[in-house]
């Protein structure tokens, strides 16, 4: 196997053999200039490169981590598509439609830091309560996040309209009373097990606080 192919092939071995990927990883690095030269510039379309982000996130390489986020924002064209409200990734290949698994392993790489592939692939994900039912793509939430008990959400609609209302719902949480603050005219009520907060389309930075049962 080409030592070149080794990028990909250590992301598939980093959580099962950590030491034995990393040196593959590393090897796979040098054989395309990555930490030396630099890398070829535009980068070709393949997989290996947005392994490669996510294996560098993975063991806090910072350096090479640079090096490849301005590699791959040089050459693989991010796109914003504001009528579809997507993300993607033309990847030099004047493609129609964006390529699946390249965009596949380019968004895994967004979503990856410090041991996350790791403890992703030891164990089953814990359930914990969520937000499920935005109304997408006309609803977003750039932010969804537990810090401590409290639930951070941030609203970012397609078109700002505050007197338009969209809804989504909060699932698996123990039922008890939640206070928002961070948005005027916010509703709440109950709906079976599941809590339903109905909001107006704007953008907004919101928290929802639990309170008694």
């Amino acid at each position: 196997m080409p030592v070149n192919s080794s990028l990909t092939t250590a992301f598939y071995a980093a959580p099962q053999f950590p030491d034995d990927a990393q040196r593959l990883f590393e090897a796979g690095c040098r054989a395309v200039g990555l930490g030396e030269a630099g890398p070829p510039s535009p980068l070709p379309a393949n997989r290996g490169f947005a392994s490669a982000l996510v294996l560098a996130r993975e063991w806090g390489m910072s350096d090479l981590e640079a090096e490849l986020v301005a590699a791959i924002e040089a050459s693989y064209e991010p796109t914003w598509d504001t009528e579809r409200a997507e993300f993607t990734w033309g990847m030099g290949l004047g493609e129609p439609h964006p390529r699946g698994q390249y965009n596949a392993y380019l968004a895994t790489a967004e979503a990856a830091g410090p041991g996350r592939w790791t403890a992703l692939s030891a164990a089953p994900i814990e359930s914990c309560p969520q937000i499920v039912g935005v109304d997408f793509p006309s609803m977003a939430l750039s932010r969804a996040e537990w810090v401590g008990d409290a639930l951070h959400l941030s609203l970012a609609p397609m078109v700002e309209n505050p007197r338009a209302l969209t809804e989504f719902r909060l699932v698996g949480a123990e039922p008890r009373l939640w206070f928002i603050t961070g948005i005027d005219n916010a509703m709440m009520d109950t709906r079976g097990a599941d809590v339903v907060f109905r909001v107006p389309m704007v953008s907004a930075d919101m928290v929802l606080m639990p309170g008694i049962y």
